[in-house]
């Protein structure tokens, strides 16, 4: 994993928040284009589990990073197949349950790839396409 982004993981999980600062130094210096490694996606969804308080921002900006990341950034591309829907439903689903955050990146992915392995369409029903 980059350092930047394990020092900010770091600092962010001991704070127990994500401020309006931190959301730009992540979004600036941090990981200022995409997610490239699945340790990296790990480690924010993980960390949004923990947090007590985020930026409004937050949330979104990790549904779109993860769902870029899982669509466009990792083989087969366009697609979610077996092995890429197991390993997200793995990372999203936690002893709790599946939290908010984790349903609406599981919606987006659904929404945003041409197919979708039926693994992943139990965090989320497939929303329709906008025409």
């Amino acid at each position: 994993m980059n350092p930047s982004l394990r020092e900010f993981v770091s600092q962010a999980r001991a704070a127990g928040r994500i401020r309006f600062a931190d959301m730009r130094r992540l979004q600036r210096d941090v990981l200022p284009a995409r997610l490239t490694t699945c340790e990296e996606a790990e480690a924010l969804i993980a960390l949004d589990g923990e947090l007590q308080r985020a930026d409004p921002d937050w949330r979104d900006y990790l549904v779109l990073m993860v769902r870029d990341f899982v669509v466009w950034g990792l083989e087969p591309v366009g697609s979610v197949d077996r092995a890429k829907a197991e390993w997200l439903v793995r990372i999203l689903s936690s002893d709790a349950g599946v939290t908010k955050t984790a349903r609406l990146i599981a919606r987006e992915v659904l929404r945003e790839a041409w197919d979708v392995h039926e693994t992943l369409a139990a965090l989320a029903p497939r929303s329709p396409r906008p025409s």
